[in-house]
């Protein structure tokens, strides 16, 4: 399969970048933030030094810093250059991540909604098993399709723009070689396509909020398997040398 160049894939990730910065704390990237930062609070211990992959406007790097050191890659971009200057307490690279060679290793590796970017999935999964200490933790989010194939919202992909959601059974198959995986989960509930868009519109939510609670009502509807997003956790039992 041909891939956009790099610089192609650069031109896009930055513009795209540019026009979130603002818009990134919607309410899919706070729930997925709350599923990323509970699994790293589940493991945290004093000054970890954390790994944020393709960290776009830099907005959950910034929340990890309370949890240790950290350092966040994404492509080049005037948003990253702004980021080392605004944020210096993190390790802000400009770069790509399946090239990158740390001089250490980390604690946790997190990516959100990164690995259907990328050219070679294998190697992101390989790469970020190089990048931990053994026993160390990976959190990972990517687009869940059953239900992003039921969204309105959803465009072709832009000039430069990879797009390969992996399955369920795909990023098991790219994780399980290097880490002991929790059950995959879903999380920020979404779909307006189809039968699903029943529990999706503005009647059902109020209601079911009303009657249930808006957090469980949310919880319920991940626990379906009804989130737009898959919350992969693993830890690493065999460390690539």
């Amino acid at each position: 399969m041909s891939h956009p160049s790099m610089d192609d894939q650069t031109r896009f990730w930055t513009s795209w970048v540019e026009h979130s910065v603002g818009n990134e704390l919607n309410p899919g990237n706070e729930r997925r933030g709350k599923y990323v930062l509970d699994a790293v609070r589940s493991v945290a211990t004093p000054n970890m030094r954390l790994l944020d992959i393709g960290c776009g406007s830099g907005w959950l790097a910034v929340r990890l810093a309370e949890f240790g050191t950290v350092t966040a890659i994404d492509l080049p971009s005037q948003t990253i250059s702004r980021l080392q200057t605004t944020h210096p307490q993190i390790r802000w690279i400009s770069g790509n991540f399946l090239e990158f060679e740390p001089h250490e290793r980390f604690d946790v590796a997190v990516s959100v909604e990164t690995i259907a970017h990328v050219p070679d999935q294998a190697v992101f999964a390989r790469k970020i098993a190089e990048s931990l200490v053994p026993g160390g933790t990976v959190v990972l989010t990517s687009q869940n399709p059953p239900i992003w194939n039921r969204t309105r919202a959803l465009r072709p992909p832009g000039p430069g723009q990879i797009r390969n959601w992996p399955s369920r059974t795909r990023l098991r198959e790219l994780f399980s070689p290097y880490f002991d995986l929790q059950p995959l989960r879903t999380c920020a509930p979404s779909g307006d396509r189809g039968p699903i868009r029943l529990l999706h519109n503005h009647y059902a939510e109020a209601a079911a909020s009303r009657l249930l609670g808006r957090e469980r009502w949310i919880s319920i509807r991940e626990r379906l398997g009804l989130g737009c997003s898959l919350v992969l956790v693993g830890t690493l039992t065999r460390p690539v040398e």
